[in-house]
């Protein structure tokens, strides 16, 4: 009979880095799906819907992501972090699960009353008010699905599995009706169809699987959590200011078919950021559980992430600055040349994006600087409509890569500062077993 191993800390070491990397290969395996899908999925939908009426989606469903970062609410991170420190804890993981879950409802329903006036005093989203609609359906399926519970409890196996299969079915349903111009509402519909399935499976997962135990939250949890979340939620916020907002503002300002163009640039660029989000998703609550026991030790593991998250977008970045022209006709036609000069402008963002994701979110957050990571993020947002607007005016959706590009740079400049004015240093070696 095989004697049980006793529990030492070597033995939780391993244990804890063998969960990490059975986290980060299970969103790999999503991520897979999420290259395989949207790179078959959006040059079909350009092809067939027209850069006119793809425009039109794409402006509606960066209009509603506006409501995903409301409903959102920085749980993310603030509740992702909330259930990473107290696993052990089956009381505390549900009262943070119930609270997080009835504040995210209600903020549901607030955004759906503004959606509701929008349309009303609005004259072109009133004329096309079914395209918005049901681009909103896709928030009430982001609310449903509880990816911040799965993250926080490394559980990410079931993000991957749910997420997967609903966007191959939707994919192939995609594939099935969708065929001219005139299905850009159907397009709409079967995207955010596919959110809501997702929801669903995810949150029945999470109660049947999980058994988290449902209870009516005090007032006293749903102050805790809300203003746990807050400075999260101003942070996410700003960040919709330029990423979001530069699809919205060039659909404002520069009509659909140049929205289209930006959509589709952004869209392959920000693909490749996703090399890294598996790796993001994974050491988030891993180096939060690190940090409440030592700091030192989950510095000496950042470092290699940064080498490691950094250089894996390296070479796909220059790819796409090189080749942007035959990548651009080969995914979405002749008629997707106007995007090219876009996809060059913003073709660094994916190795920016990376090294700040490594300075803000497994760094600033985990030690503390929530305060100051809000204030970056809310400075680059206002720094990205005051230049990103009067840019497209001038240069349409090159404009908006333009500002894009400036804004991430600046991120990423004064998150290096924030961080050296406070004394916190990331080492490039690993020194200490984690």
């Amino acid at each position: 009979m095989r004697r049980p191993e006793i529990e030492t800390p070597q033995l939780r070491s391993r244990e804890r880095r063998r969960r990490l990397f059975d986290n980060i290969g299970s969103l790999y395996l999503l991520q897979g799906v999420n290259y395989v899908i949207p790179m078959a999925v959006l040059p079909y939908l350009v092809r067939v819907l027209g850069m006119e009426a793809y425009g039109l989606v794409a402006f509606a469903q960066s209009f509603a992501q506006y409501f995903n970062v409301l409903t959102d609410y920085g749980f993310n991170f603030s509740a992702t972090r909330s259930i990473a420190q107290n696993r052990d804890d089956v009381e505390k993981i549900s009262e943070i699960f119930c609270s997080v879950f009835l504040i995210k409802l209600c903020l549901t329903a607030v955004g759906l009353i503004v959606l509701l006036c929008l349309l009303l005093v609005v004259p072109r989203m009133r004329h096309d008010w079914t395209t918005y609609v049901f681009a909103f359906v896709a928030v009430i399926g982001n609310v449903l699905f509880p990816v911040w519970f799965f993250q926080g409890i490394e559980k990410m196996r079931y993000i991957s599995l749910i997420s997967g299969t609903t966007k191959v079915i939707s994919a192939v349903l995609l594939f099935v009706f969708v065929h001219r111009p005139a299905d850009e509402l159907l397009a709409v519909a079967i995207q955010s169809a596919g959110m809501v399935l997702a929801g669903v499976i995810g949150l029945a997962v999470c109660l049947g699987t999980i058994h988290v135990d449902l209870q009516w939250p005090s007032w006293g949890s749903l102050k805790t959590y809300s203003v746990d979340g807050w400075h999260l939620f101003v942070s996410t916020a700003s960040v919709s200011l330029y990423t979001n907002t530069n699809v919205f503002l060039v659909g404002l300002i520069a009509g659909n078919v140049q929205a289209g163009y930006f959509s589709a640039a952004e869209k392959l660029i920000r693909a490749i950021s996703g090399l890294i989000g598996p790796i993001n998703q994974s050491v988030f609550p891993f180096i939060s559980t690190l940090a409440r026991t030592s700091s030192q030790a989950a510095l000496a593991f950042i470092g290699p992430c940064l080498k490691w998250m950094s250089g894996l977008t390296l070479v796909p970045v220059i790819i796409m600055f090189f080749f942007a022209r035959p990548i651009a006709v080969l995914c979405f036609g002749q008629s997707a040349a106007g995007a090219v000069p876009i996809m060059r402008w913003i073709a660094p963002l994916p190795f920016l994006i990376a090294v700040s994701n490594v300075l803000g979110i497994q760094t600033m957050l985990v030690f503390g600087l929530d305060k100051q990571f809000s204030r970056i993020l809310i400075s680059a947002g206002i720094a990205n409509l005051l230049l990103g607007a009067p840019l497209i005016l001038w240069l349409g959706a090159r404009g908006a890569g333009i500002s894009v590009l400036v804004t991430e740079t600046m991120v990423t400049l004064m998150m290096i500062i924030v961080l050296r004015n406070n004394g916190i240093t990331i080492p490039l070696r690993l020194k200490t077993a984690v």
